[in-house]
């Protein structure tokens, strides 16, 4: 079973690598007046992947998924190059994978579902730090902490690990554990 699940990884890799576009960054600096689409950057690419490898091993923990399968669908997201931004591009890439029994459906949705559920957070916290801001923290310390978040590919998953994020700050004088305690109690 294992050689025919490697044998449609390489293959639907192959196909999707073929067909791959890239899109363009929801953050893109719109100012300028002629539009340009860039490429995701080796960095983007690695924090997408690794956002959507958490799900993938959450969902092998709860025996919803196999570690196979969880190795086909990174083959072949990493294959077509998805940079994270569009969570229905990644169900087009999901969806041939659903059509040769590779996944369900239902893990196809619930892949959808996880990584949608992290760019939901990072938008919470991006939205929990502008109220923050300067009441709260000032700006440079909300500059710090997005700065340790992007070093640290903080990818939305774990509120936990935000928290560990934040401590490091703490410990170095960056927050207080006020300030810490502040923006963790507006995340939960």
């Amino acid at each position: 079973m294992s050689a025919i699940l490697k044998i449609t990884a390489s293959a639907l890799a192959g196909l999707m690598l073929g067909s791959a576009l890239f899109a363009s960054p929801v953050f893109a600096d719109t100012t300028s007046a002629t539009a340009t689409v860039a490429a995701p950057t080796d960095r983007q690419l690695n924090v997408a992947i690794d956002a959507l490898r958490d799900v993938l091993d959450a969902m092998v923990d709860r025996g919803v998924m196999r570690p196979e399968q969880r190795e086909v669908v990174l083959v072949v997201v990493r294959a077509a190059d998805w940079d994270g931004y569009s969570i229905e591009r990644l169900g087009d890439i999901l969806t041939p994978l659903v059509r040769t029994n590779v996944i369900s459906p239902t893990q196809r949705d619930a892949i959808l579902d996880g990584v949608r559920h992290s760019r939901n957070t990072v938008f919470r916290l991006a939205r929990v730090l502008d109220e923050l801001t300067p009441r709260v923290l000032s700006r440079a310390q909300r500059d710090a902490i997005v700065d340790a978040l992007h070093r640290a590919d903080w990818d939305g998953f774990s509120i936990e690990r935000l928290g560990d994020i934040l401590q490091g700050l703490v410990d170095h004088g960056v927050i207080t554990a006020r300030q810490r305690a502040a923006i963790l109690e507006r995340m939960r």
